[in-house]
């Protein structure tokens, strides 16, 4: 997934009979621990009810009623965990602060950029669509108890994040540019550089990113949210 579709809406072109093929329930209830209480609150109708119907399903969850349209919702949250898509998880974030560590975010979004910005936003949880109801139980609870849930791809955005080199602001400038197909000579003229130093930026970001070509990096670094 490139950063093109991440910065989409989630539900964009969505197709109905497609859009929660991960929200069957297992064939036995699952019971454990004390009841959670759930705050849903999901820009999608159809996965919001899903969300709903299979927690309720599983046993252990009581769903509580989401705000009336226009209720501000930044007071004191009497709720355990609140289960959104990224961008109300993002709002709440940023004016609700207190509201962050209960934040779950379900998304389809694998961003690293959107990925690291929900946690820096104090979010505790990042779970992506065609996690497990056993996970997603699991995950939940984990948030209501303290800690912390991330599918395992989200973990790896982590990872490539606090593992791989960072790009210097020039090399994000070269790396622009490659973006948009330009010959080293050109790149060297925009950004009043030498064709030597431009070959050298572009050396580094191969490696940084651990790429083989230069499309192989724009790949790269769209997928890491490095690019707009």
């Amino acid at each position: 997934m490139d950063a093109t579709t991440c910065l989409d809406s989630e539900y964009a072109n969505r197709n109905p009979s497609r859009a929660v093929p991960f929200l069957q329930p297992d064939p036995a209830p699952i019971t454990v621990g004390a009841e959670v209480s759930v705050m849903i609150l999901y820009a999608d109708p159809v996965i919001a009810a899903g969300l709903a119907a299979v927690l309720r399903r599983s046993g252990g969850f009581q769903i509580v009623p989401t705000p009336e349209p226009g209720e501000v919702v930044c007071g004191p949250l009497a709720v355990d965990v609140v289960l959104a898509d990224y961008e109300t998880a993002m709002r709440l974030a940023q004016s609700a602060p207190h509201w962050a560590k209960k934040l779950v975010v379900f998304t389809n979004c694998d961003s690293e950029a959107r990925v690291c910005r929900a946690l820096e936003s104090g979010v505790s949880g990042y779970l992506m669509y065609g996690v497990g109801l056993p996970e997603l139980c699991e995950g939940i609870r984990s948030v209501r108890d303290g800690g912390v849930a991330l599918s395992p791809l989200a973990a790896a955005r982590i990872t490539n994040r606090f593992q791989g080199e960072t790009l210097t602001p020039r090399e994000k400038a070269v790396l622009e540019q490659l973006m948009l197909g330009l010959r080293d000579k050109v790149i060297a003229r925009k950004l009043n550089l030498g064709v030597g130093t431009v070959k050298s930026h572009v050396k580094a970001i191969l490696g940084k990113l651990e790429a083989h070509s230069r499309t192989a990096a724009v790949i790269a670094a769209q997928r890491r949210g490095l690019l707009p």
